[in-house]
């Protein structure tokens, strides 16, 4: 009876060892790949963080990002500071082409400018790229502000806001005014006749 408590002991114990010794190479195989991970993180050159107002970007890798394709590296918090430097630098392009429309009909030219220009802006100086059909449309607008037919100038501002507006929500951006209000003002009233002082002095 004591031999046979002593086996049970004893097989209990050694059960009990295999059991620790496989616990201790699972653990330390666990250690061995968590090391090897971190080595291979260390050797690994470390991403640069986008550099820049614009996250170096420029021409349509640019107007890619911001209008929701950016590239890989790129969260929320950088697009939506290159978004707000964004607004003038497609404010410029915008107003540039529209004006390239208004000189190009005054001189009896008809040629649609780039899609692409660089741009100069208070930070820096950076190539814009805008979608080919929406710069011919907004030089079209140009060229028949330039005609001053006033028949035409509703549906021209009508077209304008259209398009600008579209190039905004491409681009994340909220319309904050019609284009039309800035390149397509409206003429002054003219001014009232002087008075006559002798007609003013007979009455």
């Amino acid at each position: 009876m004591l031999t046979l408590t002593l086996l049970l002991l004893m097989a209990v114990a050694i059960a009990v060892l295999v059991v620790l010794v496989i616990y201790l190479v699972d653990r330390f195989n666990g250690l061995e790949r968590d090391t090897k991970q971190m080595l291979q993180n260390l050797q690994q050159p470390q991403q640069a963080k986008p550099a820049g107002p614009y996250g170096g970007l420029s021409g349509k890798a640019l107007w890619d990002a911001v209008a929701g394709d950016p590239p890989e590296g790129f969260d929320d918090l950088i697009l939506d500071g290159i978004r707000k430097r964004y607004r003038l630098l497609l404010g410029e392009h915008i107003g540039f082409i529209f004006n390239e429309g208004v000189s190009d009909q005054s001189k009896g030219f008809d040629a649609v400018p780039p899609n692409t220009r660089m741009v100069r802006t208070p930070r820096s100086q950076v190539e814009s790229w805008l979608p080919p059909e929406s710069v011919e449309a907004i030089y079209r607008c140009g060229q028949g502000y330039s005609r001053n037919d006033p028949a035409e100038l509703p549906l021209l501002r009508q077209n304008l806001d259209q398009v600008c507006g579209q190039l905004h929500v491409q681009a994340g951006l909220e319309v904050l005014q019609p284009a039309s209000s800035i390149l397509m003002p409206p003429p002054p009233e003219p001014a009232a006749p002087p008075a006559d002082p002798a007609a003013a002095a007979g009455a």
